[in-house]
């Protein structure tokens, strides 16, 4: 290729790079979003930044061992404090609405599916026992990977991206056997967090999924070879689920709504987006998006 033939897409490429960096916000610093009003000291905002990534961490732990109910009732806003109607639990396809809602449909929800994948199980496997909660039932767990975490100016609020990638793996009992779905999980979590009584809170969390496929056979081989004659036949025991695991209506139940914006997971057709949008420096929470993808102020995709 001639060295002006490379000048020349090169050039191009450099134009469609400033076109859409032009669309992007300009990142600006802590000092510039105070315009002049006190600000958290920096150490506090390094320890809060820190606080932030744990109780997101604590998240991912406490739902990979079906403690969604006390994960809610530890670590997300309180059932009668001033955040409890403006919680969100939210996905491309639907948006919980108030922390009781959260608490129903992820909290309770899960553990009663639990409690009942546990009765079923025993039924096949006498050796397990009542108090084995969690046997016969799903594990999910997913990864808090490059954090984007925002401490408010005033140090009330809070605001943080990750890329949660990981993978579900869910037993089944039927006609006397066990079987074993499993699915990947490539996605994404945004979320808004507040201090209550000097403790971080969940209040938003959004959910993005990019990829979702099943696991390959020979990725449950091993688990339905340790199940002996109790294993499901492979081609049963291998399908997936076809959702992440925590979704489990179709329909919108109560205190259900559909979000502002549903993201698309990949396809060649899909053009280039960051979603959910990434935080920016911000004094205070009036100043800015939430994570709630249910009214005006939701975080919109970048183009």
């Amino acid at each position: 290729m001639r060295t002006s033939s490379v000048v020349s897409a090169l050039a191009s490429l450099l134009s469609i790079y400033a076109v859409h960096a032009a669309d992007l916000p300009a990142l600006l610093s802590n000092q510039q979003v105070a315009h002049g009003r006190p600000m958290i000291p920096d150490g506090r905002r390094a320890l809060d930044t820190w606080a932030i990534q744990n109780t997101m961490s604590r998240h991912e732990f406490y739902h990979a061992a079906i403690r969604n109910l006390e994960e809610i009732d530890t670590f997300w806003v309180s059932r009668t404090g001033p955040f409890a109607r403006s919680a969100t639990f939210s996905s491309p396809g639907w948006v919980m609405n108030g922390i009781e809602t959260v608490r129903r449909a992820y909290g309770q929800r899960s553990h009663s599916d639990a409690e009942l994948a546990l009765d079923a199980i025993r039924k096949v496997d006498p050796s397990i026992t009542a108090e084995d909660y969690g046997a016969g039932s799903e594990w999910v767990m997913h990864t808090s990977t490059t954090p984007i975490i925002e401490i408010a100016g005033d140090g009330k609020t809070a605001k943080g991206v990750w890329y949660s990638p990981g993978i579900g793996l869910m037993g089944r009992t039927d006609n006397s056997k066990i079987g074993v779905t499993g699915t990947l999980f490539y996605e994404k979590y945004g979320g808004d967090f507040v201090k209550e009584n000097g403790v971080w809170k969940i209040w938003h969390l959004q959910m993005a999924y990019d990829f979702t496929p099943s696991l390959p056979q020979e990725m449950v081989d091993a688990i339905l070879a340790s199940l002996g004659n109790m294993a499901a036949p492979a081609a049963d025991a291998t399908r997936s689920p076809g959702r992440e695991a925590g979704e489990r209506s179709a329909a919108m139940p109560e205190g259900f709504s559909k979000p502002i914006y549903s993201y698309p997971g990949y396809s060649p057709r899909r053009h280039s987006v960051i979603y959910p949008q990434l935080p920016q420096p911000y004094y205070t929470f009036s100043e800015t998006f939430n994570y709630c993808n249910c009214d005006s102020k939701s975080a919109k995709p970048y183009p």
